[in-house]
């Protein structure tokens, strides 16, 4: 590299180039047209050598010819976006090919450009390339300021809170566990007879945060708006200006799935789709009332027990849910912003894309695939390897993690987590439906007494009523 080349870039328009190309002539013609443009550039004659430059330093943009010896620039890309998910690669082919150019976008080309190229239209595809990287920079910067705020609040010491009286009428108890937004305490309502419940108390590390305190709100508000039997219920929500915002629900007995799963339990088929049933069932109200959750995942799924029937779900956590539709909730919830847990996330949703009621399918999905086999559908070294799995990647099938599985419920399992949400079941009813063949009923002392009819009944939302004008209220307008 000349000191020319070696020059920092100052602009948004200025970027770091790696120019990959097995011909010398071609890289020294197109490093002269970078570097007249005010880009750094850095050469690579194969694969091979890009790849390590890749993990070596820091790029903004990769432009690789496609047919290369030893490998070509297909294969680069894939490689490339294994390490960083978030380089945006442009490929040039002086023969290109219907199945490379297929290949390239399947694995996340900016641009599939054939030679001879035209120096303006090449300069045009490079900052376009390099408006990308910005772009994923920001929501990845934003991620990660995101993460470290929740890892800051965990951090929070809370324990001083255990004996204390919140809202006048609350007796915190022992810490149950923390989440992103605050911790869980058992408790009870002195002043109803010590009735057993749980408090949500919001971390008094970002208690001051205004859009946090909004959310926090919204969950308490959404939750007990939604009022269903596989929803956690809410009692109580209050934003004392002398004592940290808190979250009073319904106490529950039993365990989540996560904490089941670490324990090492697997589940049979018919006791995953009887859990599947009910998340579905929640998520049917929710999705019915606008609300998307996000953030499905082990840990939100929680199993308690009624009498003569385990395995009881009540969803947990709508913290970072969207209320669909509403525009005072895209200022907390902005397109762009990643939300939600990787390994669970839909592909859409891990591009930063709007997510809406089939990304929650999709995680519902992943959820039954970790039930059955211990292990979440995709599996990697770290946060941006598991994105690009999401992306670009494809589970190992079910059938091999678990061959006595019916092979027309691992095809439910396979359309629920499409990376096409068109390809998805389009609703939780849907979903839900395709499931019932393998929970006909609940698991009841050991048995199946439950008719497929009295399941549905019990585990689905009443049809709404039509709301009834009150003649008092109509003479009186």
């Amino acid at each position: 590299m000349t000191a020319a080349d070696a020059k920092v870039p100052t602009s948004p328009a200025h970027g770091r180039v790696l120019f990959v190309d097995d011909s010398p002539d071609v890289r020294k013609s197109f490093r002269r047209a970078l570097v007249q443009a005010g880009h750094v550039v850095t050469e690579a004659s194969n694969g091979f050598e890009a790849t390590e430059l890749v993990a070596q330093q820091q790029f903004d943009l990769v432009v690789s010819d496609v047919h290369m010896p030893d490998m070509n620039g297909v294969e680069l890309l894939r490689r490339v976006h294994e390490s960083d998910p978030d380089l945006p690669v442009v490929l040039l082919s002086g023969d290109p090919d219907l199945e490379s150019a297929m290949r390239a976008v399947e694995y996340g080309a900016v641009e599939y450009l054939a030679k001879p190229i035209d120096l303006a239209k090449f300069r045009a595809s490079v900052l376009r390339g390099l408006e990308v990287r910005r772009k994923r920079v920001e929501v990845r910067e934003a991620v990660a300021g995101r993460w470290q705020r929740r890892l800051k609040a965990e951090s929070t010491d809370t324990s001083d809170l255990e004996g204390t009286l919140l809202g006048e009428r609350y007796r915190v108890g022992a810490l149950l566990g923390s989440g992103g937004m605050g911790s869980v305490y058992e408790g009870t309502r002195e002043d109803l007879a010590g009735m057993p419940v749980a408090i949500k108390v919001l971390h008094a590390g970002i208690g001051g945060d205004v859009d946090v305190l909004r959310r926090f709100r919204r969950e308490a508000h959404l939750v007990a708006a939604i009022a269903h039997p596989n929803i956690v219920r809410v009692i109580d929500f209050q934003m004392p200006s002398d004592e940290p915002a808190f979250i009073v629900m319904e106490r529950l007995h039993g365990c989540s799935l996560g904490d089941a799963l670490r324990q090492d339990r697997r589940f049979t088929l018919e006791e995953a789709a009887w859990i599947g049933v009910q998340v579905l069932a929640g998520l049917e109200a929710a999705h019915g009332a606008n609300v998307v959750h996000r953030d499905l995942k082990p840990d939100n799924v929680f199993l308690t027990t009624m009498p003569g029937v385990v395995d009881v779900v009540k969803l947990l956590d709508f913290g970072v849910a969207k209320l669909t539709g509403t525009p005072w909730d895209e200022r907390l919830t902005q397109t762009g912003m990643v939300m939600g847990t990787p390994a669970y996330m839909a592909p859409e949703q891990a591009r930063g894309e709007s997510a809406d009621a089939r990304s929650d399918l999709y995680a519902v999905g992943c959820l039954l695939f970790e039930a059955l086999t211990g292990r979440t559908p995709f599996v990697a070294n770290n946060y941006n390897a598991v994105m690009f799995q999401i992306n670009q990647g494809t589970p190992t099938p079910l059938l091999e993690l678990r061959p006595d599985i019916d092979h027309l419920f691992a095809e439910v399992i396979g359309k629920s987590m499409s990376k096409d949400v068109e390809l998805r079941f389009q609703s939780a009813r849907a979903f839900s439906e395709a499931l019932l063949p393998w929970a006909p009923h609940g698991p009841v002392s050991g048995q199946r007494p439950l008719t497929a009819e009295a399941m549905a009944a019990t585990i689905r939302p009443p049809a709404p009523a039509h709301p009834r004008v009150s003649r008092r209220r109509k003479a009186s307008r």
